[in-house]
């Protein structure tokens, strides 16, 4: 990595530390999504009829929803390719797409494996060869022996990495032009930018885009159109991350593998492929989760089954021995979940308890029936309520009690009809951090909020960057939707709103959004205290609590050098407190009354 991007990369981290965004921007846009009918994806079957027990897997699911580690999102799982148990914790929905992070990584390699097949790539050649014209004057020696195998095992040793590609413009320069850490295939780095570059390769080889290329070889056979993939700033998909997908889709790919790359009696994905790519290709030592890594798919640490892994807890699990699939999104509270959800669904898997060789026909309707109604009631935030069997009567008297519940307004809400609140200059937004660092999207900050009683629902006025955002609140366990369109990209938000006191007994407005096709959530918290109004935006996952961990992506970016400076930066007490500032800022407003 030469000199420039030293440089560049000492600017960026100056530009966070104070609360402003990358200059560049890295993403065309999020466009808006539709909600889709899921019924009739999987042929649905009571978990006894293909030999799990409800009671092993209502407590898995139990487990999930009570740890704060995980907070999950939606669950699907698949036994013998039929669905026996489904949840969405709600405002969170499977009826949208959900971002894949590096999940998607594992369908990178499945088109790796579609184009070595057809001869299009080989694991064994050159990167150097792929891109001839892309290479420097003068490349680094290491570099000419990259190939593509290394990129599949993420044991290129490379330099440029996510960090990196915030603040290049051209990415495949970027990545060939980039320092080599270490004999290629001799050691494990994590880098995301190995991936973009066998997304690169089947582009240039194809003449397509990667999207287009799977399209017409695994997602068009698989009935699956209704994804979107961020480009980079020369048109190519990231590859390592920005998939939008649903969660069905991504467990069908699970399925797929499954069944050794065969879908529908037809073979999508060569077997030798798929039984390479599960198979330890490069060990990953000291990793509580894993036991190693394949071709972009990482193998449990016990040795029953294979991940596609996505950060902040994006999984579909694959478990050959049970026949099953779990497929998972979350918004994890760690950057990298500590094996909590890997180690709860793997107690669930060897618990031999939980499963027979055949069909249950002696089981208890009840336990099946509190599965489902347990499961159907799922919130955010929230641990799972477990419940006993209910009646029809019972089940018709909840949905009828559903029926227009989002128009009721607590009598505090109602007093703050028509009420203005100016706030200090500020560079916070409603967008979520990551979301604003990732693509280079600037915000002016939130200047003014009003609150409105309209139509029997309470709405929230916010101008922000010179736009005004109205933000419908609930009050009840069913959320408002609305869309949120800033910085070009469009998001399906839910709303949840409560009424709580803080620690000094003062009143707190408390809404919860929820970002339902991403991992983050964005808590605004309105305190009502004796000098004046207060403003607190709190996000999850906590990207202040997550920095520790980001370091380990930063670091290997930076010579030793550049890697003093931006300790030293990082370690001085004024950067702390910009940086809490600015991932968890507090407000002070002034109230006016219409």
């Amino acid at each position: 990595m030469d000199l420039k991007m030293q440089i560049k990369t000492l600017e960026t981290l100056y530009r966070i530390v104070n609360g402003r965004m990358p200059e560049s921007k890295t993403s065309q846009g999020k466009p808006p999504f539709k909600p889709r009918d899921n019924s009739g994806v999987f042929e649905e079957l009571l978990p006894e009829q293909t030999g799990v027990r409800s009671e092993g897997l209502l407590k898995m699911f139990s487990a999930l929803s009570e740890s704060g580690e995980i907070c999950p999102h939606s669950i699907l799982v698949l036994k013998g390719g039929k669905l026996i148990a489904k949840a969405d914790w709600s405002p969170f929905t499977s009826a949208y797409p959900h971002v894949s992070h590096s999940l998607c990584k594992s369908i990178v390699s499945m088109a790796v494996g579609i184009a070595a097949k057809e001869k299009y790539i080989s694991v064994n050649e050159k990167i150097s060869d792929i891109f001839p014209d892309e290479m420097p004057a003068l490349p680094n020696e290491l570099m000419k022996k990259i190939t593509v195998r290394h990129l599949l095992t993420m044991s290129s040793g490379v330099r440029f990495n996510e960090v990196s590609a915030v603040i290049s413009k051209s990415w495949i320069k970027g990545f060939l032009s980039s320092d080599v850490l270490f004999e290629p295939g001799t050691d494990f780095m994590y880098n995301s930018l190995n991936t973009y570059m066998l997304s690169a390769a089947i582009c240039r080889r194809t003449g397509i885009s990667l999207s287009e290329y799977l399209d017409r070889r695994l997602f068009g056979p698989m009935g699956i159109d209704d994804f979107y993939w961020e480009k980079c700033p020369d048109d190519i998909e990231k590859g390592g991350w920005g998939l939008y997908m649903n969660i069905y889709d991504y467990a069908k790919l699970g399925l797929l593998y499954l069944k050794g790359g065969v879908w529908n009696g037809v073979r999508l994905v060569p077997a030798e492929w798929v039984t390479d790519s599960v198979s330890r290709q490069i060990a990953k030592p000291n990793s509580p989760c894993y036991d190693g890594y394949g071709y972009q798919i990482w193998l449990t640490h016990r040795n029953n089954g294979f991940v596609f892994n996505g950060m902040f807890g994006q999984n579909v699990f694959v478990f050959p021995k049970r026949d099953m699939v779990i497929a998972m999104t979350a918004g994890s509270s760690n950057l990298f979940p500590k094996c909590r959800a890997m180690k709860i669904i793997e107690e669930f898997i060897e618990n031999g308890a939980n499963f027979s060789n055949s069909p249950i026909k002696d089981f208890r309707y009840a336990n099946a029936a509190a599965l489902r109604t347990s499961l159907a009631d799922a919130r955010f935030g929230e641990p799972l309520e477990i419940k006993g069997r209910q009646s029809f009567f019972s089940r018709l008297r909840q949905s009828l009690s559903r029926i227009r519940t989002d128009t009721l307004i607590p009598e505090a809400a109602e007093m703050l009809d028509g009420i203005t609140i100016t706030l200090e200059k500020n560079n916070t937004g409603l967008l979520p951090v990551l979301i604003r660092i990732m693509d280079g999207i600037s915000e002016q900050g939130i200047s003014q909020v009003s609150f409105a009683v309209k139509s029997g629902r309470f709405i929230l006025r916010i101008e922000e960057s010179g736009t005004s955002v109205y933000i419908p609140v609930s009050f009840t366990k069913e959320p408002a939707y609305f869309d949120l369109e800033l910085g070009g990209s469009s998001f399906h938000v839910g709303s949840v709103g409560s009424f709580i006191s803080d620690e000094d007994g003062f009143p707190v407005l408390k809404i919860m959004l929820c970002f339902v096709e991403t991992s983050y959530t964005k808590i605004l918290k309105f305190i009502f205290g004796a000098d004046g109004i207060i403003l607190k935006l709190r996000e999850s996952p906590q990207l202040y609590g997550a920095l520790d961990e980001a370091a380990g992506m930063i670091m290997p970016s930076l010579k030793d050098s550049t890697k003093k400076t931006v300790e030293t930066i990082l370690e001085t007490d004024i950067a702390e407190y910009k940086l809490k500032s600015f991932l968890e800022p507090t407000i002070k407003g002034t109230l006016k009354m219409n």
